[in-house]
């Protein structure tokens, strides 16, 4: 996936964000309340990546540059299995609207939805996904 980093500073108007879910919005980064998860479905791909986390990637693979970072967050295209980010952009955008607890957002086959453990995503096609939080991480 490639996102160009802050590339929508346009936040969604607080009503927007009162609806069960931010589907909808022409914005498609979101952030989990405590604004420690930054996530974005594009280019049928859900991305989150996470600021402070007390848990460690795995080796980074021969396959991902020095120059970009590795283990910052966690993707997921509709089809395949969920893997690590080795990317130089974020998906932590500033101006993104805040997923409540409870809620979820559902776009090109993806849902994330955000709870008080963290944040999963899962493609609604073939059943694999992720769950992130500052304690822990898993694939599925």
């Amino acid at each position: 996936m490639r996102l160009m980093r802050r590339t929508l500073a346009a936040a969604l108007p607080a009503a927007a964000l009162a609806t069960p879910a931010i589907a909808a919005a022409p914005n498609p980064f979101f952030e989990s309340p405590s604004r420690n998860i930054g996530c974005v479905i594009i280019d049928a791909t859900a991305r989150c990546d996470i600021g402070v986390r007390s848990w460690s990637p795995p080796k980074r693979p021969s396959t991902c540059p020095q120059i970009v970072d590795f283990g910052q967050g966690i993707e997921l295209a509709r089809h395949g299995p969920a893997r690590f980010v080795c990317a130089g952009d974020t998906a932590m955008e500033p101006h993104a609207p805040i997923l409540a607890y409870g809620r979820e957002v559902t776009r090109q086959g993806l849902r994330c939805s955000s709870a008080t453990t963290g944040i999963t995503c899962r493609s609604t096609l073939s059943g694999h996904g992720f769950f992130i939080s500052r304690q822990s991480y898993r694939l599925f």
